[in-house]
C-alpha cells in the first residue's frame, strides 16, 4: 500500500512538473509571439526606412539614368534632326549631335563639297555652337563664324586637284577649342539645274547667280525703255483715278541679299559702282507718279538683327524681312487710311527652330532634309479677320512657299474703313501673303507670275491701290509689262 501511495505521489508530482513545463512553454511561445510582433512592427518601420532608403537611392540612380537616357535621346534626336527626312514634321533641337563631348565641343563634320563657279567650291558642315571655323588648305586659309551649329565656306581649288586635304580648327574668342581635324575633300559638280548657288565666306549665307548682274552693275536699261515704262505707268495711274481719286500704284521692289550684304559676296565678284538698275527704275517710277517703297535703307539698318532678313539657304526673304517691308508699306498707306496702321511686332508669334533648307541646296544637288537653317516662323497672335490663315504660306517646317499661295484669290475683312487693293507678285510675295489682306477691306491676289495689266480687272475691282511685290532681279516684269 505504501508503495502504491509513493508511486501515485511520484506520478502526481511528475504530472505537476509536466503541467508546469507546459505552462512555461506557453509563456515562452506567447513571449516569442510578442517579440515577433514587436519585431514585425519595428520591422515594418525598419522596412519602411529601408524601403525609403532604397527608394531614395533607386530614385537617385533612376534620376541619373533617366538624365543620361534623356540626354542620350536628345542627342540622338538632334542628330536625327540633322540627318533624316522631315517625315515627323519636327526638326527642332540643337545641332550638337552625339559627337559633342562633356565640354559641349562638337567635332567638325564636313557634309557636302560642291563646285559653285569653278575652281571655287563650297563646303557645308556642322560645328560647335558659337565657334569660328578656320579651314586651311595649302597656302589659303578661310575663317567663318558658325550659324547655330552650322558652317559654310568657299575655297579655291586652283590646281583642280581631285581630292584636297583641308585642315579645320575651331575657336571661341580667339582661343582654340577641341582638336584640329584634317578632312579629305572631293568637290563634285552638281548637275545642271539652271541657277547656280553661291556660297559666302561668312554668316552661313548663300546667294543665287541671278543676283550677280545687278550686283556687278553695267546692266542699266536704255533710255527709250525707261521712257516707254514711264508713259505706260502714267496711263495706268490715270485709269485708276477715274474710279478712285487719289488711287496709287505702289511698287515694292525687294532688294536681293547681295545688295544688302555686299561684304559677304565672294571676292571673285566685283561690285559695280555708280547707278544701279534699282536706282534707275526707282527714280523713273517716282517721276511717273507712282509710289516706290524703297527697302534698302530699312534693310541696311536691320541687317544684323537677331532675326534674319533673308533665308540662309534660299533666295527669298525670311518672315522678319517681310514683316519690315509690311511696316514700310502700311506706314505709307495709313497716311491716307488711318485704320490701316501696321501691327506691332509683338502682335505676332515668332517660332524659332531648325527648318529644312531650300533652293540653294536644290541647285547644289544637296538633299534638302539633310541641311538645316535656324529661322523664325511668323503667325498671327490675333483673330484672323479675313480667313487668310486658311491658306498655308509654307509647306510645314520647309519654309518654301506653298503652291496654294500662287493661285488667284480674293480676301475680305468687311472693314470699310480700310482700302481695297490688287496685288501683282512673284514668289517673294509668299512671305508677306498673310499680312496685306489683314490690313485691307478687299484684297485681290492676281495669280503669281502673272504681271499683265488688265483694264477689265481695274473696272471690276476699282482698287485704291495696285501693289507690285517683285524681287530686284525680276524688274523686267515691271519695265516691260
Amino acid at each position: 500500500m505504501k508503495r502504491l501511495l509513493c508511486f501515485l505521489l511520484v506520478l502526481l508530482m511528475s504530472a505537476v512538473c509536466l503541467l508546469s513545463a507546459c505552462d512555461g512553454g506557453s509563456d515562452a511561445v506567447s513571449k516569442t509571439d510578442t517579440d515577433l510582433s514587436g519585431i514585425a512592427s519595428g520591422g515594418d518601420s525598419s522596412a519602411e526606412s529601408l524601403e525609403s532608403s532604397d527608394s531614395s537611392d533607386e530614385s537617385s540612380v533612376d534620376a541619373e539614368s533617366s538624365e543620361d537616357i534623356e540626354s542620350s535621346d536628345d542627342a540622338e534626336s538632334s542628330d536625327d534632326a540633322e540627318s533624316s527626312d522631315d517625315t515627323s514634321d519636327d526638326t527642332s533641337g540643337d545641332t550638337s549631335g552625339d559627337t559633342s563631348g562633356d565640354d559641349g565641343i562638337k567635332e567638325i563634320e564636313v557634309l557636302f563639297s560642291r563646285y559653285t563657279q569653278q575652281p571655287y567650291f563650297v563646303m557645308i558642315g556642322t560645328c560647335s555652337m558659337g565657334a569660328t571655323v578656320t579651314a586651311t588648305q595649302g597656302s589659303q586659309s578661310v575663317s567663318v563664324p558658325s550659324y547655330m551649329g552650322w558652317f559654310e565656306l568657299t575655297l579655291n581649288n586652283a590646281d583642280y586637284s581631285d581630292t584636297l586635304e583641308v585642315s579645320f580648327t575651331q575657336s571661341v574668342d580667339v582661343s582654340v577649342i577641341g582638336e584640329s581635324k584634317t578632312v579629305s575633300v572631293k568637290p563634285i559638280f552638281p548637275p545642271n539645274k539652271g541657277t547656280k548657288a553661291i556660297g559666302s565666306n561668312g554668316a552661313f549665307q548663300f546667294f543665287l547667280e541671278k543676283m550677280v548682274p545687278d550686283f556687278k552693275g553695267g546692266n542699266l536699261y536704255a533710255d527709250n525703255v525707261i521712257k516707254s515704262m514711264q508713259e505706260r505707268v502714267k496711263e495706268r495711274i490715270k485709269k485708276l483715278n477715274q474710279y478712285n481719286r487719289g488711287a496709287e500704284i505702289i511698287y515694292m521692289i525687294v532688294p536681293s541679299p547681295m545688295t544688302i550684304y555686299p561684304e559677304l559676296v565672294p571676292e571673285y565678284y566685283t561690285q559695280g559702282k555708280g547707278e544701279t538698275r534699282l536706282d534707275q527704275v526707282t527714280d523713273a517710277l517716282t517721276d511717273a507718279g507712282a509710289t516706290v517703297i524703297d527697302l534698302r535703307d530699312t534693310f541696311t539698318e536691320h541687317k544684323n538683327d537677331r532675326m534674319p532678313l533673308y533665308y540662309k539657304l534660299d533666295s527669298h526673304w525670311a518672315d522678319y524681312g517681310a514683316y519690315l517691308a509690311y511696316v514700310e508699306l502700311f506706314d505709307h498707306i495709313s497716311k491716307t487710311f488711318t485704320h490701316a496702321k501696321p501691327r506691332g511686332i509683338d502682335e505676332f508669334t515668332w517660332t524659332e527652330d531648325y527648318y529644312i533648307s531650300a533652293d540653294a541646296c536644290l541647285y547644289l544637288d544637296i538633299p534638302q532634309p539633310e541641311v538645316y537653317e535656324y529661322g523664325y516662323f511668323r503667325e498671327f497672335a490675333f483673330d484672323d479677320p479675313c480667313n487668310i490663315t486658311s491658306v498655308p504660306r509654307y509647306r510645314g517646317k520647309q519654309l518654301i512657299y506653298n503652291d496654294l499661295t500662287t493661285e488667284e484669290k480674293t480676301f475680305f475683312t468687311g472693314n470699310y474703313t480700310l482700302p481695297n487693293c490688287i496685288v501683282y507678285r512673284d514668289s517673294y510675295c509668299a512671305g508677306i501673303y498673310d499680312l496685306i489682306p489683314e490690313r485691307m477691306n478687299k484684297t485681290h491676289y492676281v495669280g503669281m507670275w502673272n504681271y499683265a495689266w488688265q483694264n477689265w480687272l481695274i473696272d471690276q475691282e476699282t482698287p485704291n491701290y495696285v501693289i507690285y511685290v517683285i524681287a530686284e532681279w525680276n524688274m523686267n516684269e515691271i519695265v516691260y509689262n
